[in-house]
């Protein structure tokens, strides 16, 4: 866990940094460089030499970035219900844990609203002129300010306020602050300044309020608020019954519906519907009470009389108001972003399957993850599958949020079926890219980084000005900038040994590519009927495909595929072990990773349950005759004084079962390190050497059992000069050329068809046996190639020479 925790540290830290960045007036200097020099350790800690700063940048990011989060939502909840000391004392916890952030001052300034609740206005009104006394900064005093005013707002000295505000701050102030605009507007009806409530009125129409959807029930109320205090109570009677569109309680309209009619000089009227709003009241609406009860008392004489120019600005407004107000009552059609969650849940289920499942390496194989053997073998359902796999929980969380990011873009701007077309298309394009170019035969790729540099690819052309106009600059910058540090988080995550799965860059071009294409070839918005048709048809068509293809994936089994693929054989120490790619040959100075419970650098190792969390390794032990301690003792002697031999029988069954077939003496054990087991060691003598078949966590062996007990039941002496059955260009991942030069001799393609059909028959599920029986016949042409990879592994190693023996047994099939 330390890695992922180290990479999502340095996650978080680079996120944080760039919103300092771009806060506006400047980021607080003393805690920008803190996150800065965080991020800086966490990178540090990414490499195997830095674990310590690893550690700190983890526990420090904690500390000062991801507790703080939560302490400010607390904070806010805390406010909300009314706790306002509580939420005075969460917010100093979170000041504390921030230094140099200026949130010092921001407590005393959230200190005022709790005096406000514990001693009154008058009492909070000094706390902030006293604050105006101690500080300098003018952003800090424009803060201070619009809290007096809203102040004297709550306390309903209307006059004071106005003058406070307009002393301080222009009109336009107001058009970016919802809250106090609508405090303002209803100052300025109160003190009968309907001329400045218009002009107030008209700022926030043309102001970057009225471009925002989710404002839309903010300029409702300012709208009904104007409406009101001008008496047009014809026009407030339309907002009867929709309380809840303008984000206001039933008291609030019954108010403003009163107001109307005493304006209106409808006294008798207006008394009987202010009378109503305690009635209606909720536990929140002890403000609206007050004001209807003041407004009761002067509503005989409420009434105006308009301007011919304001009445026919407000019978404007009026009709503004109309036309939201029946926006609202039609069905609308909501954009549900449907593929966008069914992507993101798809995903998630994905990495649930596979905590629940516990399959290790075989079990990401067996859920859907890509190969390109399997993929060559005919599992061409892999490419659909495999994006919605994920070795590891941050990986997964930077999709998710790439995905969903994106998906918000394009969904909304154009359709779900571009979205569909650019995700799961980009994926696989991007996949089949990599599998092209022929990375390592059993090489476990992600997906889930292919879709979502296609989605966030796809979003990115989506926010060209030419392609969406409507769109703000501020917040097409805003949004491209997000999006080009996720693309740039894909891009480092993807580096080799960060993640559980490999990323080739050659699957993110790819994906890039497409999506490019499907963003950029066809119109976005406003696209002719017949198009939009054509590509929800496309998208159907690809969803059908890729369903079918996760059916295909469903039935095969991976386990037998490999069982029957053991296409290596290699010499371990003078034993020749027949392993399938995968496993492959560990050397003295490669870095392991961290974590491990234990690590023999010498032998075979199995890759792929390494994708998977577990360690699987193939070593050969030569203790001295007569020797009958467990023998990993002669292979790391360090471990005497670690670890302690527990004697059981808990091999799994199949591998107890094709041993006891084989013939010969194994045992097993179990080692075991401060009370807990670390790993399960079985030991099969072979001559006068032992296999030793190592697995941390022990569990690790149940995933693949079939396949290590094929290959302790087959191990067996190395004949003179034995290598490499078909050289160690394969194990070194090279399998085309291993295969082209070793498929040679008479009945060469008659073995290649008895091999395409034994490994077809395992890949797709069918029984061992009919594998095995298509596979047969294969004899005279596999001792020739035999003989053809011990002469290469004599060349290359100088054990033995050109003419080595040609009688072993037959290789396993050759692949398609």
């Amino acid at each position: 866990m330390y890695e992922p925790l180290v990479l999502a540290a340095a996650l978080i830290l680079g996120m944080t940094l760039l919103r300092q960045l771009r806060r506006p007036g400047g980021a607080p200097v003393l805690y920008t460089l803190i996150i800065a020099a965080l991020l800086a350790m966490a990178m540090g800690g990414l490499g195997q030499g830095g674990r310590a700063w690893g550690i700190a940048a983890i526990a420090l990011c904690s500390l000062t970035v991801v507790i703080p989060w939560f302490l400010e939502g607390a904070a806010k909840r805390l406010f909300a219900r009314g706790h306002m000391a509580l939420a005075v004392r969460v917010a100093g916890l979170r000041a504390m844990l921030m230094p140099g952030s200026g949130l010092a001052r921001h407590q005393e300034i959230l200190r005022g609203l709790a005096v406000l609740a514990t001693d009154g206005v008058d009492a909070a009104l000094n706390h902030f002129r006293g604050l105006l006394q101690e500080t300098d900064d003018r952003q800090e005093e424009a803060v201070i300010h619009e809290q007096i005013v809203s102040m004297l707002f709550y306390a309903q000295r209307w006059h004071e306020g106005i003058a406070h505000f307009e002393g301080q701050f222009p009109l336009g102030f107001a058009a970016l602050r919802p809250s106090l605009a609508l405090g303002l507007l209803r100052a300025y009806g109160e003190e009968g300044r309907l001329e400045s409530a218009a002009g107030l009125l008209r700022a926030l129409e043309s102001g970057p309020l009225a471009a925002d959807p989710a404002a839309a029930d903010v300029l409702g109320q300012a709208r009904l608020t104007f409406l009101a205090y001008s008496g047009l109570a014809t026009y407030v009677d339309l907002a009867i019954g929709h309380h809840k569109l303008l984000g206001m309680s039933p008291a609030s309209g019954a108010l403003y519906r009163g107001i109307a009619l005493a304006r209106a000089g409808e006294a008798d009227e207006a008394i009987t519907e202010l009378e109503r709003v305690a009635s209606l009241a909720g536990p929140d609406d002890d403000r609206i009470v007050a004001a209807s009860r003041s407004t009761l008392a002067r509503a005989r004489d409420a009434a105006v009389d308009l301007a011919p120019e304001l009445r026919r600005y407000g019978a404007a407004v009026g009709e503004r108001l109309r036309s939201f107000l029946d926006a609202g009552r039609r069905p609308r059609r909501r954009s549900t972003l449907l593929a966008t969650y069914s992507l993101s849940l798809a995903m998630i289920v994905g990495y649930v399957a596979l905590l629940v499942g516990e399959g290790g390496g075989i079990g990401l194989l067996g859920l859907g993850a890509f190969t390109g053997e399997l993929w060559r073998a005919g599992s061409w359902g892999r490419l659909f599958t495999a994006p919605f796999i994920h070795g590891d929980l941050i990986s997964l969380v930077l999709d998710l949020y790439s995905i969903w990011l994106a998906g918000h873009i394009i969904e909304r701007l154009q359709g779900s079926a571009r979205m569909i077309l650019i995700a799961i298309g980009g994926a696989a394009f991007g996949l089949w890219t990599a599998a092209l170019a022929g990375p390592a035969p059993m090489a476990v790729l992600g997906g889930g980084p292919a879709m979502a540099v296609a989605a966030v690819v796809g979003a990115l052309w989506t926010l060209v000005p030419l392609r969406t106009p409507a769109i703000t600059a501020r917040a097409r910058r805003s949004l491209m900038l997000t999006l080009l540090l996720l693309l740039g988080a894909q891009l480092f995550a993807s580096l080799p040994s960060l993640v559980g799965l490999e990323v080739p860059a050659l699957s993110l071009a790819g994906a890039a590519l497409l999506a490019t294409l499907l963003a950029t070839s066809f119109p976005g918005a406003g696209a002719p009927r017949w198009l939009s048709r054509g590509l929800a048809l496309a998208a159907a068509i690809l969803v059908g495909v890729a369903s079918f293809g996760a059916f295909h994936v469903h039935g095969e089994d991976v386990e037998g595929f490999l069982a029957h693929s053991r296409e290596l054989s290699l010499n371990v120490d003078g034993v020749i072990l027949q392993v399938p790619h995968g496993i492959r040959r560990t050397s003295d100075d490669e870095e392991w990773p961290m974590g491990l419970p234990i690590a023999v650098k010498r032998g075979l190792l199995d890759e792929i349950a390494l994708h998977g969390g577990a360690l699987v390794q193939l070593v050969v032990a030569r203790p001295p005759a007569g020797d009958t301690s467990p023998a990993i003792f002669s292979i790391e002697r360090g471990l005497v004084h670690e670890v302690t031999v527990l004697h059981d029988d808990g091999a799994p069954p199949a591998i107890k079962a094709r041993l006891d077939e084989a013939g010969g003496r194994w045992r097993t054990y179990v080692l075991s390190r401060n009370g807990e087991a670390i790993a399960r060691v079985i030991e099969r003598e072979v001559g006068d050497a032992r296999v030793l078949l190592i697995a941390a966590p022990p569990a690790a062996l149940d995933d693949a059992a079939r396949l290590y007990a094929e290959i302790l039941a087959d191990a067996r002496p190395a004949e003179a000069g034995e290598g490499v059955a078909k050289g160690e260009a394969d194990a070194k991942g090279e399998a085309e050329a291993g295969r082209d030069g070793a498929v040679k001799g008479e009945g060469e393609a008659d073995a290649k068809g008895a091999a395409e059909g034994g490994r077809e028959g395992a890949v797709k599920g069918e029984g061992e046996g009919e594998a095995d029986a298509k596979a047969s016949g294969e004899g005279d042409a596999q001792a020739g190639r035999v003989g053809e990879g011990r002469e290469a592994d004599a060349k290359a190693s100088g054990e033995g020479d050109a003419d080595a023996p040609a009688d072993a047994p037959a290789d396993p099939p050759t692949p398609p």
